[in-house]
């Protein structure tokens, strides 16, 4: 729920006309029209005013909004994946237009943003702009190191952040979590997946010495069955890097019964 949202819901609540909501404050008609419709923000002040005119509990007010646009921003999250997986541009430019919405939401517009542009096949027209936009987000946003939703946009970005930009970010990240197996299971498959992503970057750029301290990264990590993929795609580069070419077959032929489509889009000698 957007903050036009809920003063349309306080409205309504009180039986009030627009005209009526605004008494006694200095926003205008047509303003607060807008501000109803998600077509305008309005100042905090503004807002300040309007409550307190309106006699309308300003904590309650924050609450309610807050809790609301949680579970839409999870929702639209939900709807952004499964539009990614069937395909779903449309649906998934839909979603994008909805997030964007949201003043609060920068993880979730940037990686709306990706969707689009992998489903579109623009990724290369927007590259320059998103990886703008991601070294902007990075600056201003300094505990990333250990916030799943900043880790996450590492994850999804890797082919578009500026590459001298993504080696200091996985180098921080690689002494960051040098002892993984102290961290809790989903932070490990987070890392794990991440520097994946970077293998692939590492291969196209030819950075073979740079690619060997994430292979042994994730040939290192814990021996339990939530991380044998992480491991056996560590193995896969290992071999690929190497030129071992029996070893990349053997390898080749378990993720092709295991995971098809990821083999699909893994790099090949």
């Amino acid at each position: 729920m957007t903050i036009g949202e809920a003063l349309r819901k306080e409205r309504e609540n009180l039986h009030y006309t627009q005209t009526q909501m605004i008494e006694n404050t200095s926003i205008s008609l047509s303003h607060y029209s807008k501000i109803e419709n998600d077509t305008q923000d309005i100042k905090a002040k503004d807002l300040f005013q309007l409550l307190t005119a309106r006699k309308i509990d300003i904590n309650e007010f924050s609450k309610e909004v807050m809790d609301n646009m949680e579970k839409s921003l999870e929702n639209l999250s939900d709807e952004l994946i499964k539009a990614f997986y069937r395909r779903d541009i449309k649906l998934a430019e839909q979603i994008k237009m909805s997030i964007d919405k949201f003043s609060n939401a920068d993880e979730l517009q940037i990686r709306s943003e990706l969707v689009v542009a992998v489903l579109t096949n623009t990724i290369n027209y927007t590259k320059k702009k998103l990886s703008n936009r991601l070294t902007r987000y990075f600056q201003k946003n300094n505990n990333w190191l250990t916030d799943a939703d900043m880790l996450r946009i590492v994850g999804n970005s890797t082919r578009i952040i500026d590459f001298n930009l993504l080696a200091v970010l996985m180098d921080k990240l690689l002494e960051k979590y040098k002892k993984i197996e102290t961290f809790p299971l989903d932070t490990q498959k987070r890392i794990g997946n991440i520097f994946i992503n970077y293998l692939h970057v590492l291969y196209d750029y030819g950075a073979v010495r740079t690619a060997q301290k994430y292979v042994i990264f994730l040939e290192h990590l814990p021996e339990i069955p939530e991380l044998v993929f992480c491991k056996l795609i560590g193995y896969y580069y290992d071999a690929l890097f190497s030129g071992d070419d029996k070893r990349l077959k053997e390898i080749s032929s378990v993720l092709k019964i295991l995971t098809p489509k990821i083999l699909s889009g893994l790099p090949k000698k």
